[in-house]
């Protein structure tokens, strides 16, 4: 605080509240502070005024060695130090006045002035700013400057205008920057100001005579609030403010003491920041004494109290769970002091890093409990559930780009202040606004602009300043978008996205053409796309993706695509991507030198080159110019044609973010400028050597390099300029490919810029500047003290911990996993949305379910049904209203009452009932609610949105309805799908033998197919009745349509006795099924409607014709008790696991072959589902078929492993 000096020689004041320094001028006054009565005033006025008139008729006189002028030595005239305490009397009477002032809360200061005639003043701190007036007097000289022999010259400094300045032992900050003297006399030190050759203090940064060092952010741990790329005046952390953290209201040094803890008369432990040491050898020995008494809040003695002016994170004490202790050295919390201070938290007390001040963690395992961060590292925080003062730090910094993403425009040139364009959700009523935050790429047409974000593109009239916005569905990601031109003319746009390729063309008035006439072209994840140069008047674009995946597309002139893929792409293209898994990021083809077309690929790995037209040659060889990766790959690593990028060289040193052709025209390329994280790079394409540094380093500001202006991410180039758009913004090289002249002063545009582009807007050039939202768009300022940063409607933590943003105030409104509703089946679920905040605001309606849906995951409880259409009830898109039961239940798909079903389902919607999407069996009935509607069919002759159906998610009863009558219940084809996934996992190997390969080539389980694999075998005959796959019953299945000629029991007859079962002789899972169908026609063995499959031969069946021919089959034999217990679509079937399906001791295969029609008795004499038949005796010579079987000898009746 600057303090007045009073002029007045009368000392009136009779208030002192400090109690020590009252003592100390009392003594030192002889008791000039008693009452005067008036009287006596005006008796000692008179005779002062008297002696002054007397006194004035005499001549002054002075002692002097000699009054002849011819005998002076030309010495300088003494020093006058009249009481001897070596301050001279002239520096005493510059400070003789008192110090009278009020402070802000009504206390007195009085501070007496120095006294020429009393020594015992120049030892006094009567400012209480750490420095005696002796002190005050040497400086920037030591304390011991007065004692004879010390070599200096005059103490104190001269000011601009040449007078000498001295520090006022009055007021305790003589420079009134905030900071007390003995402060700043004691960081001059700590910085190494103390020049011990010639003992004197020469202070860069903190002179107790500099009046600007106050304001001044030595550490720069400032904020950047409005995250503007720049720490304004306003958002400095000064020194001043730093010195004076924590201090209470009103405190004042002059009276309350400087900002520290003192224990006097023991010092502190330390001689670094905060300790204030007491050593033997301390310079500043008076610092302690001048403490102040008032604070309550102390955790340790002998230390300054506020921030540490040259530390950026200051903190030097911890919670141990009891008390707070010293941490030291003082090494800090990750936090920087001002971002601590502007939000309220305690920059000293490093232990409030990992306390989640706001409470805004989540609880993901849903275990009751929001787990703490364990300790302030990436990694550490991320083991949390918490979101810790730290974590909302480092969300905030966002590895350094901190800056507002966004589209912004600045001036050509040096003079000029940048426009940020609004975001239209933001801005709602202004002209001209984005649509997103999130550029991706710009293209200027004219007065047109393009801008390309992540979900959409905004159609900038620049003429006519308007903006017009296209929405694409929330779950597509845009990534690049390339002009086509059509005879030297914009036509339209071909957009790569995670859904593949999208062909737009443009209307007359440059506006994009509606989404419905769009071409939309099937591929994999595209990343970037390139104009291939082509003779001929049709378009080939080149887009790729990741691994190697993209293609070749072939446009007409009116832009609608020529076929599918224009031929894969080479081998060799894919191989040289895939090799290092390397995704695509910038791509250039040139028409070449001397003919030859190059294709350079940039990716985040390295550049390839190829030598092609097509991109499709079957023999193409890449040739890596630079590569790194962290994993081993094929491709070595080698990074010597780059920019030494230094020990940090970050995850992806190689990556080449952006491509530029440049030359003399477009036949005469011969440079292809490169952006990568160590610089701009030049590649001569005659001999694809690379070049950097020099004029195409940033050549930094005041002496200083600047973080990440040398991160480059875009370049644009114009005639006699390349605009360089980095990490820390934008800057322009003078000059081009012929010759560079530096750096060329530019208006700042700042950000991290990965598009460029210009406009000319009212004759002036404008460069306009995709800032990129790194992680986080900081569209809203993360706060540790508000749940909700952005005020979207959803905790931070929530929105974190599901991969959204929490300064991003809009994505509130966003779908991004698309899982709205598709209420007109175009492929896109964006009829009605499930936004993230709807996600964020669901109540389960479950007891099993939980609130908040996951905004990441269309399906959050993985049960097949999206979470929009569980909560909204509408399922259009994934029940089958085509095909349903009638009354009878039998199956029917009918187009035309299909269609009316549908329609009436979409008109009267809902008509189902919600299910819950964080409870994949909403009714527990053991079935996922996605797999039900999946499967359900109404049940009627026409849907009027209140039939019953044959699976309902909201109704536990259906999981024993068997729709199909296959004899396996709904809640049993359901686990044989369960069975399916397992086998296909590889759980089924060695329990019963199924390969994975084999399992991919089983069916679904299908409730409304009785015979879902085909094989002409029910499902439940194939199960035996069993809800999962038993070990023991390897060897049929009713998902495998294989199985049909399979033998898991082995029985048959050895027909020709040679102890062998071939095919003919087995009796395969196909004829014990349908030995139910069998029957003789015309001398030949039929199965009804059944074909007998390829490959079957019926050699075991040939003895039933060589009797008569019969009148029936097996079934109409069958006793009842073996028919039973047989599966209702199966009756009159034998067991394929069981070699003696009737019991009664002879095997199927034995009486199959030995079955004969009996005419007279209208019977098969041998029946293999009849038990009766063991006591006939078919040919009538007195034993029966039971004797017979057991008579005769077992090698010429039966294999020996199949005996009864």
């Amino acid at each position: 605080m600057n303090l007045a000096v009073a002029t007045s020689s009368e000392h009136r004041s009779t208030t002192l509240l400090s109690v020590a320094e009252g003592n100390k001028a009392s003594s030192m006054l002889d008791g000039v502070f008693t009452v005067r009565r008036s009287q006596s005033t005006l008796l000692i006025t008179l005779a002062v005024v008297a002696g002054l008139l007397f006194m004035s008729q005499f001549p002054a006189l002075s002692p002097v060695a000699s009054n002849n002028p011819n005998e002076a030595t030309g010495e300088a005239p003494p020093v006058t130090d009249s009481d001897g305490d070596f301050i001279p009397d002239v520096h005493e009477n510059l400070f003789e006045d008192w110090v009278n002032q009020t402070t802000a809360d009504g206390r007195n200061i009085v501070i007496p002035g120095l006294d020429r005639d009393d020594a015992r003043d120049a030892k006094y701190d009567l400012d209480r700013d750490g420095l005696n007036a002796t002190e005050e007097y040497c400086w920037p000289y030591p304390a011991n400057c007065t004692q004879p022999g010390f070599p200096r010259g005059l103490t104190g400094l001269l000011d601009e205008d040449g007078e000498r300045m001295y520090l006022d032992p009055r007021v305790s900050d003589t420079d009134g920057d905030g900071l007390p003297d003995g402060f700043e006399a004691w960081l001059c030190l700590q910085t190494g100001g103390f020049n011990a050759v010639d003992l004197v203090f020469r202070c860069p940064k903190f002179d107790p005579l500099n009046a600007s060092e106050g304001d001044e952010d030595p550490d720069e741990d400032g904020f950047d609030v409005d995250r503007n790329g720049i720490i304004d005046e306003n958002e400095r952390y000064t020194s001043a403010e730093e010195y004076r953290h924590g201090m209470p209201p009103f405190h004042v040094d002059e009276l309350d003491g400087l900002w520290c803890s003192a224990s006097l008369p023991d010092g502190g432990p330390f001689d670094n920041w905060p300790y204030i040491s007491t050593a033997a050898n301390m310079t500043f020995a008076n610092l302690l004494a001048a403490c102040t008494t008032n604070s309550t809040a102390t955790f340790d003695d002998d230390l300054w109290l506020g921030t540490n002016p040259l530390n950026g994170d200051s903190d030097h004490r911890a919670w141990n769970g009891v008390s707070l202790g010293r941490t030291f050295p003082s090494f800090g919390d990750g936090l920087p002091d001002g971002w601590e201070v502007h939000f309220g938290l305690d920059p000293l007390n490093r232990s409030n890093a990992l306390m989640d001040v706001d409470s805004d963690g989540w609880d993901e395992d849903r275990d009751g409990f929001v787990t703490g961060d364990p300790v302030t590292t990436q990694t550490g925080v991320s083991l949390g559930e918490a979101l810790s003062s730290y974590e909302e730090y480092l969300v905030y910094n966002d590895d350094g780009n901190v800056v507002r993403s966004g589209l912004k425009h600045v001036a050509f040139g040096e003079d000029d202040a940048w426009v940020e364009v609004p975001v239209r959700l933001a801005s709602p009523t202004a002209n001209v606004a984005t649509l997103h935050h999130d550029v991706r790429d710009l293209h200027v047409n004219g007065q047109d602009v393009y801008v390309l974000m992540r979900h959409g593109i905004t159609h900038w009239s620049v003429d006519e300043d308007t903006s017009t916005d296209t929405w694409w569905p929330h779950a597509t990601r845009l990534t690049d978008m390339l002009p086509l031109n059509v005879d030297g003319t914009l036509a339209g746009f071909a957009v790569t996205s995670n859904d593949g390729l999208q062909i737009i063309s443009l209307l007359e008035d440059g506006g994009l053409a509606p989404m419905e006439t769009w071409s939309h072209l099937d591929g994999p994840a595209l990343e970037k796309a390139v104009m291939l140069d082509l003779d001929g008047s049709s378009l080939h674009v080149l887009a790729l993706g990741s691994n190697g995946e993209g293609g070749v597309w072939t446009l007409g002139s009116d832009l609608q695509p020529n076929g599918e893929v224009l031929g894969d792409l080479s081998p060799g293209l894919e191989a040289s991507l895939s090799s290092t898994n390397a995704t695509v990021t910038s791509l250039a083809h040139a028409p070449g030198v001397d003919g030859v077309p190059t294709l350079f690929v940039g990716t985040d790995r390295g550049l390839v080159v190829f030598e092609t037209a097509s991109a499709r040659d079957a023999n193409l060889n890449g040739t890596w110019l630079f590569h790194f990766a962290f994993e081993s790959t094929v491709i070595e690593r080698n990074l010597d044609p780059l920019r030494p990028i230094g020990a940090n060289v970050g995850d992806e040193p190689a990556a080449v973010r952006d491509l530029v052709l440049d030359g003399a025209g477009p036949d005469q390329l011969d440079t292809l400028w490169m952006a990568m994280p160590s610089g701009l790079h030049r590649l001569d394409l005659r001999t694809l050597t690379v070049s950097h540094g020099g004029d195409l380093v940033h050549p930094g500001k005041d002496g200083r390099s600047i973080v990440g202006a040398d991160d480059v991410h875009s370049i644009h180039v114009l005639d006699d300029a390349i605009l360089v758009g980095s990490a820390w913004g934008l800057w322009v090289v003078d000059g081009g490919r012929d010759a560079t002249y530096g750096n060329r002063e530019q208006a700042l545009l700042p950000g991290e810029l990965v598009t460029l582009a210009t406009v000319e807007v009212d004759g002036a050039l404008r460069i306009l500047g995709g800032a990129a939202p790194g992680r986080f768009a900081n569209q809203a300022l993360m706060s540790p003290v508000s749940n909700d940063s952005d005020f979207d409607g959803m905790t931070d933590g929530w929105e974190l911990i599901h991969g959204l943003d929490p300064t991003d105030p809009w994505d509130a409104f966003l779908d991004p996993d698309g899982d709205g509703l598709d209420k007109d089946l175009d492929g896109f679920a964006d009829d009605r949305l499930w936004s993230n905040l709807d996600e964020y605001r669901y109540i389960a309606i479950t007891t099993e379910g939980y609130d908040s849906t996951d905004p990441s995951n269309p399906d959050t409880d993985m049960d097949g049904a999206s979470d929009g259409a569980e909560v909204h009830a509408f399922h259009l898109s994934t029940t089958t209203l085509w095909c349903h039961y009638d009354f009878q239940m039998n199956y029917q798909c009918d187009s035309d009452v299909g269609a009316a079903a549908n329609l009436t389902y979409v008109d009267n919607a809902p008509t189902d009932a919600s299910t819950d999407p964080t409870n994949p069996d909403s009714d527990g009935d053991g079935m996922p609610d996605g797999w039900e509607i999946k499967h359900r069919r109404w049940v009627g002759t026409t849907f009027d949105g209140g039939n019953n159906w044959t699976l309902d998610p909201m109704r536990p009863d259906d999981a024993l309805w068997d729709a199909d009558r296959d004899g396996l219940a709904n809640i049993c084809e359901y686990q044989w799908g369960v069975m399916r996934g397992l086998a296909v996992g590889g759980e089924l190997v060695d329990t019963h033998g199924e390969s994975p390969e084999a399992a991919q080539l089983w069916v679904e389980a299908d409730p409304n197919n009785a015979d879902s694999d085909g094989d002409t075998m029910t499902d439940g005959w194939e199960a035996g009745g069993l809800c999962t796959y038993d070990a023991t019953r390897v060897g049929v299945n009713p998902l495998n349509a294989s199985d049909g000629l399979e033998n898991p029991d082995g029985d048959g007859f050895d027909v020709n006795l040679d102890g062998n079962l071939t095919a003919g002789e087995a009796y395969v899972n196909w004829l014990e099924f349908h030995l139910k169908d069998l029957d003789i026609v015309d001398g030949a063995v039929t199965f009804g409607p059944y074909t007998v499959p390829e490959g079957l031969d019926l050699s075991l069946l040939q003895g039933m014709l060589l009797g008569d021919e019969p009148a029936h089959g097996f079934i109409d034999d069958a006793d009842l008790a073996t028919l039973a217990s047989a599966v209702p679509t199966a009756v009159g079937s034998t067991d394929p696991l069981d070699t003696d399906s009737d019991d009664d001791g002879m095997p199927d295969g034995w009486e199959i072959h030995f079955a004969r029609w009996d005419v007279l008795e209208d019977r098969w004499t041998l029946n293999p589902i009849d038990r009766t038949d063991r006591f006939l005796d078919a040919d009538a010579d007195g034993m029966t078929n039971w004797e017979e079987y057991n008579a005769i000898d077992p090698a010429l009746n039966e294999l020996s492993s199949i005996q009864s």
